[in-house]
């Protein structure tokens, strides 16, 4: 809201100067009518010349004819300055306007994002109707917002710069206007991309299939546990699956939109549960009952249809904010308070869609202990935690050497808590429950909803070794257990290979981008060298013309100095032009694959000894901000470098220079982005292949 007040206020101001200045030049124009008229009464009328007529103007005393013709020129050009001004006059209002409609568009959006947020609080249909209307309206009142301010600022602009018209075409006034015409021409560019790009947002949304790494087991497959699935619905009064999804990693979860099974790619429609084997296997018989039924809970109480109706609303708003976040940038504030505003409003959702998922996982724990029992309901949330850390260490070593790895992984955690035991179900009370869509309250507040206490018996039970006859508990839910876990297994690893694989042709992709022989770049010079000669000839042919010819209203004397001031100025310009030509275009800098090598500098920076860097154009000079790491000695200067800062103490290497030739500054910055992102790929491309293959005993 500050800008757009701020924005009104500077309206305000501007409306009482542009009054003033109006009247200021209307009565100066008043003024001027009686002298021309004073001077024009006593003109001779047999034609002779009255050197006692006299007017002043621009500090120079004119007479006889002279004066009533400078007055006439002053007559006019004040009546052109007072139109000027009176028109001038009806850009404060603009200003005023757009600034109030931008801070009232503030206000509104800021209360109703705040009310919306405290209605959805009351329901969930609340909070989906009300959002969904905001989703709707947001991309409307940002673009009404952007464009409000857009007007008031170019408004704002032209009326500071509406006053350099009484200053002549001094260079001066030439500067600041060309800079004004920069600057509202950006203002209107980046207001216009950004209201285009916000009638995205009005888009319908089509939510991408969820990926699932796993395989769906029929009740031929899985007759123990679709039983139990359907015994556990039908006491909870909740919908039945359509598909029972079963894999290595992840936790337990339902859905109810489109999903991709990976890897083979098999599209699901409907109501899925999602169970990872290695749980299944490690878990009691009641506690996987019970996270059955709190996951069937989600279908009674609605909550995969409502994640559903929110996703819509998450992309919808989310877009509105790409949209002007693509035309904010740090430099230019003018689409600070649109963005502000979009993250306002996607918070007071967030906070409301939190208060309801929370609200929806104790309902959930509750059912699910209700079908079992509270401490059944504990220990399989603590136990959870217990058992991930032994599932995840797994398949990590697995994913680091699939072709090593054993072929049956749910076996390998098994043997591996065997060895090791479970984690402290302690350390993990402050632990969030994985989910794809939805948060969840830590295990701690969730276990306190239950109405237990945690303590050392329900931790040593969470924490106890599973049976003997793990394996074998398995088979109490599958037809084929050892089968089913060797094709999961399968499922993994190919998953993992197929992203190994395509990780690797990005990287080998991105190496191959660059060059492998040394790429100079050299600095764009030639153009400004031609227009400081041209500037120069100009200039001095001014100078030949003034000296040769004078200027009228100019004595001789005056005529001398204004044409060896001229020829100075064209000496000035002209002559660093002709060295710059002369000189060429300088190497700024070659890009070699391993490294970048400075002229003036005793050796090359190589690109992996490049911290971080940044780029900023100051005017039409490239400021590249290299940062060394400690362990990476600082370069020394030598002779036959410019533009080049050392900082040892901070470690930082500063390049200024001109833009290279034939390139943008986003051209420049992407070319060296994509040496160094090529380098980088050399790098983890060889580290992957020197790094040394497991042993199978080591993996399992």
């Amino acid at each position: 809201m500050l800008l757009p007040l701020c924005l009104m206020m500077l309206g305000l101001w501007e409306r009482e100067r542009g009054a003033d200045d109006w009247a200021a030049f209307a009565a100066e124009g008043r003024q001027l009518d009686r002298i021309v008229a004073d001077l024009e009464a006593r003109v001779p009328k047999d034609g002779r010349i009255d050197w006692s007529m006299q007017f002043r103007r621009n500090g120079q005393l004119y007479g006889g004819p002279l004066a009533l013709d400078q007055a006439r020129a002053a007559r006019n050009e004040v009546a052109t300055l007072t139109t000027v001004m009176e028109w001038r006059r009806l850009l404060p209002p603009v200003v005023i306007v757009g600034g109030a409609i931008a801070a009232a568009l503030s206000i509104l959006v800021l209360l109703a994002g705040t009310l919306l947020g405290q209605v959805g609080r009351t329901s969930r249909d609340a909070l989906v109707r009300g959002f969904s209307l905001m989703r709707r309206v947001i991309p409307t009142a940002l673009s009404a917002q952007i464009l409000a301010a857009t007007a008031g600022f170019v408004a704002a602009v032209t009326f500071e710069a509406g006053m350099l018209v009484q200053t002549g075409f001094s260079a001066g006034a030439l500067k600041l206007l060309g800079l004004a015409v920069v600057v509202v021409g950006g203002a209107v560019v980046v207001a216009g991309s950004t209201v285009l790009g916000l009638r995205r947002a009005l888009s319908a949304f089509e939510p991408d299939p969820l990926p699932i790494l796993g395989r769906v087991v029929t009740a031929a497959e899985a007759p123990g546990l679709w039983r139990l699935t359907e015994a556990l619905a039908d006491r909870l009064g909740a919908l039945k699956p359509d598909a029972v999804v079963v894999g290595l990693g992840g936790g337990f979860f339902v859905s109810a939109g489109p999903a991709e099974l990976e890897p083979g790619g098999q599209r699901l429609e409907g109501r899925i549960l999602y169970l990872p084997l290695p749980y299944l296997a490690l878990m009691r018989v009641d506690e996987t009952a019970t996270i059955l039924a709190h996951e069937l809970a989600h279908y009674a109480g609605g909550d995969t249809a409502y994640s559903q109706r929110f996703l819509p609303i998450y992309a919808g708003v989310g877009r509105s904010l790409d949209a002007v976040a693509a035309g904010h940038h740090g430099s230019f504030s003018l689409l600070g308070p649109s963005l502000r505003l979009g993250v306002f409003v996607m918070e007071r959702f967030h906070l409301a869609v939190r208060h309801w998922s929370r609200a929806r996982e104790f309902a959930a724990d509750a059912a699910g202990a209700g079908a079992t029992s509270a401490e059944a309901a504990a220990r399989a949330l603590l136990r959870t935690g217990a058992v991930q850390p032994r599932i995840a260490e797994t398949l990590d070593a697995a994913a680091q050497a699939p072709d090593s790895a054993p072929a049956d992984l749910v076996a390998a955690v098994l043997d591996r808590v065997a060895a090791q035991g479970l984690d402290d179900p302690g350390a993990h009370l402050e632990t969030e429950q994985p989910h794809p869509t939805d948060t969840h309250p830590t295990t701690r507040d969730r276990v306190a909803a239950l109405g237990l206490t945690i303590d050392a018996n329900l931790i040593a039970a969470a924490a106890a070794r599973p049976p003997s006859d793990a394996p074998g508990q398995l088979a109490a839910y599958f037809a084929d257990p050892a089968g089913l876990c060797r094709a999961a297994t399968a499922d993994f690893l190919a998953a993992v290979r197929a992203q190994d694989a395509a990780f690797r042709a990005h990287l080998e992709a991105t190496a191959a981008e660059i060059e492998a022989d040394e790429k100079v770049l050299h600095e764009n010079r030639r153009p400004q060298a031609i227009v400081f000669v041209t500037a120069g000839i100009l200039f001095g042919v001014a100078a030949l013309a003034l000296a040769l010819f004078g200027l009228p209203g100019l004595s001789p004397q005056e005529a001398r100095i204004v044409a060896a001031v001229a020829l100075v100025c064209g000496v000035a310009l002209g002559g660093p032009g002709l060295y710059r030509l002369r000189d060429g275009e300088r190497v700024i800098m070659a890009l070699r694959p391993e490294g970048l090598h400075v002229p003036g500098l005793d050796r090359a920076i190589a690109w992996d000894d490049i911290a971080d860097l940044d780029m900023t154009l100051d005017r039409l000079t490239m400021v590249t901000r290299l940062l060394l790491p400690p362990e990476v000695a600082v370069p020394q200067r030598i002779p036959g470098g410019r533009g080049i800062k050392l900082d040892p103490k901070r470690r930082i290497v500063t390049l200024k220079h001109g833009l290279p030739r034939k390139m943008k500054p986003q051209d420049f910055a992407d070319l060296i982005g994509r040496y160094r992102d090529a380098a980088q790929a050399r790098r983890i491309l060889a580290e992957t292949a020197a790094r040394p293959v497991p042993h199978e005993s080591q993996v399992a």
